[in-house]
């Protein structure tokens, strides 16, 4: 797994050319809708100092009025959200295919070629996103329902009781996506190397591979481990220096992109995980039909000139 887990980080740094543009547009994508927001908030607050109050020390009745009075304001802002998250989900899907193509030709990194690539494989991967996300509903769904059940049990009892029979639904649930995310990262490495196989057949493929090999879920819910110390961190260096001057702001927005970096990195590095666990044991290709209807027709028409070669000579020689 640790060997996985280093090569893979190691191929992930020689690469990172992919991850700063992938930053790069996040980041843009993030300052089109940060900007108009701030200004329709600082707007809407008519300049007043309870906004200001807001920023530096967050204070809930502050807050709550502001929402009182002004928050239909930000209901415009709720689609772009929504926008912003599918175009985030999109580009996701679209790098993708550059990511994993980066990765085979272990070449210097062009962005012409990156995008080419990337342009390639967006059909077919996302069909399987969609595919992904029809069992992600259901999954979530079944956790509703297991849930569900397990609070029916557990209603009555005291806290700590209560807490342990909701182990079970919650390590069924935690088990549940991050397979699902795993089996939609398998499943693009199984597109990228076979492009005879469709998305439907690489998802069940990958869903195969997955169990047959299951320390690809420990290599998985290491990378998950990561991410969760990072973003530890990450709260806790919020918590520590405060957001009480405009210098503080400033480096809680640098400190901030710096670990939206590292969460690109992070996901760029799972991506490498499965395309290195592949390449160590792969998957048979998806055989290639073989097309003979030309070869039989070329040895037919020849046969056929023969004989007519050869009855010409008979003629002749009579």
């Amino acid at each position: 797994m640790f060997t996985i887990l280093r090569q893979a980080f190691r191929r992930t740094t020689q690469n990172w050319q992919i991850v700063l543009v992938i930053f790069l547009v996040n980041f843009t994508l993030g300052l089109i809708v940060a900007y108009p927001s701030f200004s329709i908030i600082k707007a809407e607050s008519e300049q007043s100092l309870a906004f200001e109050k807001l920023i530096k020390d967050f204070d809930f009745t502050v807050f709550y009025d502001f929402m009182h009075k002004n928050g239909k304001s930000l209901v415009s802002l709720i689609p772009v959200g929504f926008l912003l998250a599918g175009l985030y989900t999109l580009l996701n899907i679209f790098f993708s295919g550059g990511i994993l193509s980066q990765f085979k030709v272990r070449d210097t990194f062009k962005l012409s070629e990156f995008l080419k690539n990337s342009w390639h494989y967006f059909l077919r991967f996302f069909m399987l996103f969609l595919i992904q996300l029809i069992f992600l509903i259901i999954a979530l769904l079944a956790t509703f329902v297991v849930f569900g059940i397990f609070g029916v049990i557990a209603d009555g009892k005291t806290e700590p009781t209560f807490v342990a029979w909701m182990i079970f639904p919650s390590t069924f649930t935690f088990f549940i996506i991050t397979l699902l995310l795993n089996v939609g990262d398998y499943a693009r490495v199984l597109l990228h190397r076979d492009d005879l196989l469709n998305p439907w057949k690489a998802f069940w493929k990958a869903t195969e591979y997955i169990f047959r090999n299951f320390k690809t879920m420990q290599v998985y819910w290491a990378i998950v481990v990561v991410g969760f110390a990072i973003m530890l961190i990450y709260l806790m260096l919020e918590s520590t220096i405060g957001m009480t001057s405009g210098f503080k702001i400033w480096l809680m927005f640098v400190i901030q992109q710096f670990f939206i970096f590292c969460r690109v990195f992070i996901r760029t590095w799972n991506l490498s995980n499965a395309f290195d666990f592949v390449s160590l044991r792969p998957i048979p290709l998806t055989p290639k039909p073989i097309i003979i209807e030309s070869i039989i027709k070329e040895e037919v028409s020849q046969e056929t000139q023969t004989n007519k070669e050869h009855d010409s000579e008979t003629k002749l020689s009579e």
